[in-house]
């Protein structure tokens, strides 16, 4: 009877605590629980913590537009600017994690921060980076304190209004 009736009261117990836990599906994702406090943000993503590291690809004024993953699309940049110095930040470009083709984070404006040296710098994102962000070497350098150090840096991003950007 004991047996019974602790087995009973044990099932009563995990069943209650089962319950109480989130699924996988069930948690609310930061991109839902996220408040942007600026008025361009319409899907904006929390300030977080990511890898920084540096191509010489965006340094090149010249560097041709059609091949980065803004290209085209719906958000496309090539015909507006064709080459990488043509956009008002440059070379302050570079890619970013959530940047795919077509995608409404083309030609967004983000504040990386260095989270060693708090130095902040404003890049414009117009192509694909895993796992973070991959900039320009002389936007790197300056985020970096005045060198290219390792090549690899942890920075906060956070998208802000285009006027950072040199965007009117």
């Amino acid at each position: 009877m004991i047996y019974f009736f602790t087995t009973f009261i044990l099932t009563l117990l995990l069943s209650h605590i089962a319950h109480a836990m989130p699924t996988s599906g069930d948690a609310t994702s930061p991109e839902e629980l996220y408040d942007p406090t600026y008025a361009d943000a319409q899907h904006a993503l929390p300030i977080a913590d990511y890898l920084v590291l540096w191509s010489s690809r965006y340094d090149n004024k010249n560097g041709d537009t059609m091949g980065v993953s803004c290209s085209t699309g719906p958000h496309g940049l090539a015909r507006r600017y064709p080459h990488f110095g043509d956009f008002p930040s440059f070379p302050y470009i570079g890619g970013a994690f959530n940047v795919e083709w077509g995608t409404e984070y083309c030609g967004t404006c983000w504040n990386l921060t260095n989270l060693r040296t708090h130095k902040t710098i404003s890049v414009t994102v117009i192509d694909n980076a895993r796992p973070g962000y991959n900039i320009s070497e002389e936007a790197f350098v300056e985020l970096n304190g005045g060198g290219v150090g390792n090549g690899r840096l942890a920075a906060e991003a956070k998208q802000v209004s285009p006027h950072f950007c040199g965007f009117r």
